[in-house]
């Protein structure tokens, strides 16, 4: 995870699609979800708890934190 100055955190979307198995479809699902849990505080973040929730789920999926496999619970 890097932290830049003034912009948030750095996202790579390519390496989330990647972790998201190649479709940038699944990616949106994935993110979603996880979003949601995080916003109603189902599931805390490891990574992070000072940036919002859709910017939380996609840095755990990038860090490979959340998968493919994450749809399957849903």
């Amino acid at each position: 995870m890097k932290l830049t100055d003034s912009r948030g955190p750095g996202i790579d979307t390519e390496k989330c699609v990647e972790e998201a198995g190649g479709n940038r479809f699944d990616l949106v699902l994935i993110a979603s979800v996880r979003a949601r849990e995080l916003s109603r505080r189902h599931k805390a973040s490891e990574l992070t708890t000072q940036v919002n929730a859709p910017v939380s789920a996609l840095l755990d999926i990038q860090a490979g934190k959340i998968g493919k496999e994450y749809l399957k619970k849903v």
